[in-house]
């Protein structure tokens, strides 16, 4: 199975690129680049746990015999290598994930088709700076928006719904969600659908009542990181600039025609 990857960047991590194209890190380096004191064989389903399934995030193989028993190995897809290095909470996991995240964005041996689908999310991100640049100008004309950061749900879920009003009423407020999340990812460099999946398996796992599991969506992976916190209140704001949803004089949300 090795012999058929090239070394694509050894930096912290190992990263191998697969004869279709794809990136990917073997499962027991990573195992030994994030210092795991549990053995590879108990740690690796434990993070399976997680959500992760075989042939969607990781394959399995033998890795070659030194004189005694094939042990079980993996290819890991850098998305799941960012959540299994994210999981561990350590310094070595957050320099791995920020590592995998960079190298994601070297396009200079891609496949054309993987050229194609990064040249769309760098076309999004150029959309999103022109948006932003938009928004600079707004505010000379619009009022800056504030949010008290201890009530952040409750007002941007107001500036959401003030923003599908402008946009001809309730109905739309799913289509904004939608778009806000998407900003999200983008932005923050996260799967915020996948880390739900992956929150809600933890609590099963701790015991949590299924009511709770069940009620569980991405705002509240999103309140689980401080740093997608501001992304997503950031993001909001712009959005309410753009559609001159600002706030009265008593410091209400309002819409500007």
């Amino acid at each position: 199975m090795t012999d058929k990857l090239t070394v694509f960047n050894q930096d912290i991590i190992p990263v191998y690129t697969t004869e279709d194209g794809r990136r990917v890190v073997i499962g027991r380096e990573l195992h030994e680049r994030l210092k795991i004191g549990t053995p590879y064989d108990k740690w690796f389903p434990r993070m399976c746990e997680y959500g992760f399934s075989e042939d969607n995030d990781f394959s399995t193989f033998l890795s070659e015999s030194t004189g005694g028993r094939p042990a079980t190995d993996h290819l890991l897809t850098l998305e799941m290598a960012k959540e299994v290095s994210m999981i561990q909470r350590s310094p070595e996991g957050h320099a791995i994930r920020q590592k995998l995240i960079a190298l994601e964005t070297n396009v200079s041996e891609l496949s054309p088709e993987l050229r194609y689908l990064i040249k769309i999310e760098i076309e999004q991100k150029q959309q999103a700076k022109a948006l932003e640049d938009m928004n600079r100008k707004l505010d000379d004309t619009c009022e800056l928006i504030a949010l008290d950061p201890t009530s952040w749900r409750k007002e941007t879920q107001g500036l959401i719904s003030r923003i599908s009003d402008k946009l001809g009423g309730f109905e739309h407020i799913r289509d904004v969600h939608e778009e806000i999340y998407k900003l999200v990812d983008l932005r923050g460099g996260v799967n915020l659908k996948r880390r739900l999946e992956n929150k809600k398996a933890r609590l099963a796992m701790e015991g949590a009542p299924k009511t709770t599991i069940k009620n569980l969506n991405r705002l509240d992976v999103i309140g689980d990181d401080k740093k997608l916190i501001e992304i997503y209140v950031h993001i909001v704001k712009q959005m309410a600039a753009k559609y001159q949803v600002a706030i009265n004089e008593k410091g209400a949300v309002s819409g500007t025609s």
